[in-house]
């Protein structure tokens, strides 16, 4: 066996596992990043429901309703407001993104629906062998 083709095939497979850590690392601190975003706009959405200032809600406006609906300190409609909330800052977070990232990658070029049709000019009659 050839000693340098041998180090060139576990050189390979060290980048080769390297860059699946690193594109792995990168989709978990994506997702962390994410759910951050999530539980701020979810609190901004609570404390907006609640007709105060949302631009005081921290990170834990969210999570402390939660805990005060389940020791019931928080009157029967914060349970929905929390749930609205929760969903409405998943979607923003998640949804608007991964929507955005379709919206880019969507290819322009798709048959059109209802095709291309036109009105035939002289050269496409006279393609045609019509004239």
């Amino acid at each position: 066996m050839d000693v340098g083709k041998a180090t060139g095939t576990a050189r390979s497979t060290i980048v080769y596992h390297v860059v699946r850590a690193l594109v792995m690392m990168a989709i978990v601190a994506a997702a962390a990043g994410g759910l951050v975003l999530a539980l701020w706009l979810a609190s901004f959405f609570f404390v907006a429901s609640q007709h105060l200032n949302p631009l005081h809600a921290g990170l834990h406006a969210w999570v402390d309703a939660a805990l005060a609906w389940y020791d019931g300190r928080l009157p029967k409609q914060g349970r929905a407001k929390l749930a609205g909330a929760a969903l409405f800052g998943l979607v923003l977070a998640f949804g608007a993104p991964a929507s955005g990232v379709y919206a880019l990658l969507d290819r322009s070029s798709r048959r059109r629906l209802h095709g291309s049709a036109r009105f035939a000019n002289e050269a496409d009659i006279r393609r045609a062998g019509l004239l």
